[in-house]
This record gives structure tokens, sequence and C-alpha cells, in this order.
């Protein structure tokens, strides 16, 4: 019973370190323009930007690459440097 308790409560932990870990980011300064950040995405192949919003440290990319796939990006907003990908 204690280790089933056990591995529940770490199987809870690790869930929600990962789940918080996505969600925030940790800018290393001061964040890139709006213009800056799709120049970058541009120059990455991501042709087809259709939302940029910047929260919490991270800038929020949606929209289609140079092949047609859809992407959804979280950016640290200072660097460019992606978070996460769908």
């Amino acid at each position: 019973m204690r280790l089933a308790l056990g591995l529940a409560w770490l199987a809870f932990v690790i869930a929600n370190t990962s789940a918080s870990a996505k969600e925030s980011c940790a800018a290393s300064g001061t964040p890139m323009s709006r213009t800056s950040m799709e120049q970058s995405l541009h120059q990455r192949g991501y042709t087809d930007i259709r939302g940029l919003s910047l929260h919490n440290g991270c800038y929020e990319a949606k929209g289609f690459d140079s092949k047609g796939k859809r992407f959804e990006l979280e950016l640290d907003a200072a660097t460019g440097a992606v978070h996460n990908a769908e």
C-alpha cells in the first residue's frame, strides 16, 4: 500500500513539474521586438506566422512553415530559443 501511494505521489510530482516547465520561460534579458522575432522565425523557415504574442517572458508563435505544416512554438523572448514545439 505504501509503495502504491509513493509511486502515485511521484507520478503526480513529475507530471506537475513538466507541466509548469512548459508554461514558463525565464527570459534572460530584454525581450526582442515583435519584428525581430518575426524575422528570426522567417529565417528558420516559419513563413506564414498567424499569431505572435508575448506573455510571461515568452513569445508564443503560431502559423505554418514553408512546407505548409502547422506549428505552435514557445520561444524565449530575449534569445528566440525554442522552449517547446507542437
